[in-house]
């Protein structure tokens, strides 16, 4: 151990001796070197324009981000840096800049370019959410949810979800109900699959198959007793049911939803409407006049 110890001390003291430096000074050469090639590897990557485009964009110079972040692209097409400036392109265009095309042409870039990318299956979805929220194009975003399922396979459940509800409210009921029925057949494991059976329910009250909806409530209510949706699902049933004329039915199913439903002042409008109903009915009707004949 003593000579192992020794023949290192002279090493180092010939080291230090033949050059005059002291190992310090070596360890700095050794950490400028690896700064130099970590910078040298940020600017092949586009990090700092990337950076000057989030600059700009805490500065609200939403078109001066944009400009920048597409030089990034431009510039750094296979730096890693490349897909996030591309989303980030789409993301001021989408909510800063109201540019809604401008968007979907940098969302589409970004899927086209990089499937694989984690920011890619948003940019799918935003591209479809677009189509419906901002033009109102349902069947559009049908096309583009169509699209998010076939690339991203493993995340369909969500789009397949909001496409059905572009059917309902394209008054295509029954193909969002298949659409429905397919999210719980290929995702059974879904956490919300008590919001798919409501949906389902309630396309069936709005195309005005009563019978059917009462059913599909309740068979969520037996299924999902303590789910979100029970207290809306029974204000649905005594509706099918004030629809049917069990006006009476109607009425104790609303009244037990006191103090549980979420707008009390539609429940106690729902109420009130159907005990009118009730007493009208309950009325004994006028008298016919019978005209007399005039004598001549």
């Amino acid at each position: 151990m003593n000579k192992e110890r020794g023949q290192g001390s002279g090493v180092r003291g010939r080291f230090v001796g033949a050059n005059g430096r002291s190992p310090l000074f070596y360890w700095h050469l050794i950490l400028i070197s690896v700064l130099m090639f970590h910078l040298t590897a940020c600017d092949r990557s586009g990090g700092e324009a990337y950076k000057k485009g989030e600059e700009l964009w805490e500065a609200e110079k939403y078109i001066e981000a944009v400009a920048q972040y597409e030089k990034v692209v431009l510039d750094y097409p296979k730096g890693h840096l490349a897909t996030d400036a591309l989303y980030q392109v789409g993301n001021i265009n989408y909510l800063n800049l109201r540019d809604y095309w401008k968007a979907i042409e940098a969302y589409r870039r970004l899927v086209e370019m990089s499937p694989e990318s984690p920011f890619s299956p948003d940019a799918q979805r935003k591209v479809a959410d677009i189509y419906k929220d901002k033009f109102g194009d349902l069947k559009g975003a049908i096309a583009e949810y169509q699209h998010f399922i076939k690339v991203f396979p493993k995340e369909a459940d969500k789009a397949i979800y909001q496409m059905a509800q572009c059917y309902v409210l394209l008054k295509e009921f029954g193909k969002g109900r298949e659409q429905y029925e397919n999210i719980l057949k290929e995702h059974p494991d879904i956490d919300y699959a008590d919001d798919v059976h409501y949906q389902i329910a309630n396309s069936y009250y709005l195309e005005g198959k009563t019978g059917e909806a009462i059913k599909e409530f309740e068979e969520l209510l037996e299924e999902f007793p303590n789910s979100r949706f029970a207290a809306d699902a029974r204000f649905e049933i005594a509706l099918a049911k004030e629809e049917d004329g069990n006006l009476q039915e109607a009425l104790s199913i609303l009244e037990l939803l006191r103090g549980t439903y979420h707008d009390e002042r539609v429940l106690e409008l729902r109420i009130k409407g159907i005990q009118e109903r009730i007493a009208a009915k309950k009325k004994p009707a006028p008298p016919k006049v019978v005209k007399r004949k005039k004598s001549r």
